[in-house]
């Protein structure tokens, strides 16, 4: 008697192929994902950088923390960002004496960027709290929430 169908054998061979196709599939969405993410957060740090010499020109200084406004017109890709350790995803610290801001973003790849006069560079290690305005020279200085935590994000942001 011939017996039509398939063995278990053979079904769990497809399977077996489909599951790893299913998972090739999957790294590949996340990898192209983080790298827009990522892309996303260092174009919106390129134009604060922008903003931020412009201002310099018109002004012949930085905007202190509290000072950035939307009238800067700023605009973040918000779904880009992650958030820190203490639930923020963007930070920024001044040093009024030497002139240097800084802004350091998280991406939701987890990646952490930042921008100096002049640089948008990945960091190299995850900076949050009295870190960011150490790299401005600042040891005893939390740079200004000013609402950028997980979910409200400030004015000037939009």
């Amino acid at each position: 008697m011939k017996r039509n169908g398939f063995t278990i054998v053979e079904l769990l061979i497809v399977i077996l192929v489909i599951s790893i196709l299913a998972a090739i599939t999957v790294v590949a969405y996340n990898g192209v994902q983080n790298q827009a993410n990522d892309s996303a957060v260092q174009n919106d740090l390129k134009n604060f950088g922008k903003k931020m010499e412009l201002f310099k020109v018109d002004n012949e200084t930085y905007p202190a923390a509290g000072d950035i406004t939307a009238s800067l017109g700023l605009r973040f890709a918000k779904q880009a960002y992650g958030t820190d350790f203490q639930g923020r995803n963007v930070r920024y610290c001044i040093n009024s004496s030497t002139g240097e801001y800084v802004l350091v973003a998280n991406s939701k790849s987890g990646n952490y960027y930042l921008v100096k006069p002049g640089a948008v560079v990945e960091a190299t290690v995850s900076t949050y709290g009295w870190g960011v305005c150490n790299l401005v020279g600042l040891s005893s200085t939390n740079p200004n929430p000013n609402g950028y935590s997980a979910g409200v994000w400030a004015a000037w942001t939009n």
